[in-house]
């Protein structure tokens, strides 16, 4: 499937709908410069629904959460969707009938996954167990990388959010023919060099009772061995949610990592298609329900550097709320890949990336790095 962004990512001199400033190729999807994005919502906001219409439309997923008033609410996440019988919830899981509801994303998922080498490139590999040995003899089979182990990595294939620059994208695919595994699948791939399981997507949250009862079930069956639970996640989860991942990662040795994707509620949205205040009223959550186990630490913190949108005030934005709940939270800054709608825009800068990295550290936050800096133009 060919990914383009909107008719002005083909212009050769795309302009900025309200200002007419001339845009660049990746805020060309977006059709609006991200200073307007920013300081002018209420103005950016129809351009900006139409781009995130057209993004779900593509692949037959809801364009807004369902509001059937007859519907079966949905409680997993904080868009609450009321989907009716035919109709499905906003991360394209459920329908709004019991078996639907009862079963999808419970009893079977949408999902794929491999088998990833330790050491892997993963969010928190400079501070986790098996990415370091922190926490040996107790969590990581040794003092240092764990070289001959693998991380079970389970792609969870839906989403409630709806990013223009997704790095995973083409899980949408599975929403146009979606095709089901039950957990017994999943389980029977934990073997004993396994010593982690990390969930990832799409994002775990649509599919979380899923991955929850995988989870517990497989830990329940290898009692005596270091099994790790890891989670990659938006955030945007019922905080009772929230807390079953929390608690499955400080009891196994994993972690929480949650990607904050923007400061600015209004860049967020255009990013992403909704606000963030939840967002960060749950990261807080996670905060504290994870500061009983510091070494290795349950919780991580990371943002896209998206050039022209997520620049070092945005960074210093997120860096400050983090720094205020506990300045030792590990915060990666990730080097920006261009995927999906924006496909053809450049990576991020050697030189953003660096002026993003002391904007956190002057934020108060002890431990900060840069992902993925392969990518650094």
């Amino acid at each position: 499937m060919l990914i383009r962004g909107t008719s002005l990512s083909d212009a050769k001199e795309a302009r900025c709908l309200l200002c007419g400033e001339i845009l660049d190729e990746i805020a060309r999807c977006v059709g609006i410069c991200p200073s307007c994005v920013k300081n002018r919502p209420e103005e950016s906001r129809a351009q900006i629904d139409r781009v995130h219409v057209k993004a779900r439309e593509m692949f037959g997923l809801p364009t807004r959460p369902a509001a059937n008033p007859e519907g079966i609410e949905c409680k997993l996440c904080f868009h609450r969707c009321r989907p009716g019988s035919s109709q499905k919830g906003y991360c394209g899981v459920r329908r709004g009938c019991e078996s639907s509801m009862r079963n999808d994303g419970k009893s079977r998922a949408l999902v794929s996954f491999y088998h990833d080498p330790l050491p892997t490139n993963c969010v928190a590999d400079w501070v986790c167990a098996g990415g370091t040995g922190e926490g040996y003899p107790h969590f990581a089979n040794d003092c240092g990388p764990e070289v001959g182990f693998y991380n079970l990595a389970v792609s969870l294939d839906a989403c409630n959010f709806d990013c223009l620059f997704c790095q995973n994208w083409s899980f949408k695919k599975s929403h146009l023919a979606p095709k089901w595994t039950d957990r017994r699948t999943l389980e029977a791939e934990v073997d004993e060099r396994t010593s982690c399981i990390s969930f990832f997507g799409g994002d775990p949250g649509p599919q979380l009772p899923y991955a929850v009862r995988l989870s517990q079930a497989v830990r329940k069956k290898h009692p005596d061995r270091i099994l790790r639970i890891c989670w990659e996640t938006n955030g945007a989860v019922h905080p009772s949610g929230l807390r079953a991942m929390v608690r499955l990662a400080v009891k196994s040795g994993g972690c929480v990592k949650m990607d904050l994707k923007a400061w600015s509620p209004s860049i967020h949205r255009a990013l992403c298609g909704c606000d963030n205040a939840k967002i960060l009223e749950n990261f807080a959550r996670a905060a504290q329900w994870s500061s009983e186990r510091l070494t290795p630490p349950a919780l991580v913190a990371s943002t896209p550097l998206i050039p022209g949108f997520i620049d070092e005030d945005e960074i210093y934005g997120l860096a400050s709320f983090i720094a205020r709940i506990n300045p030792g939270i590990p915060y990666a800054l990730l080097a920006f890949a261009p995927q999906f709608l924006m496909h053809g825009s450049r990576t991020t800068s050697a030189a953003q990336a660096r002026a993003c990295l002391e904007a956190a550290k002057s934020a108060g936050l002890k431990r900060v790095c840069i992902g993925n800096e392969h990518l650094l133009s």
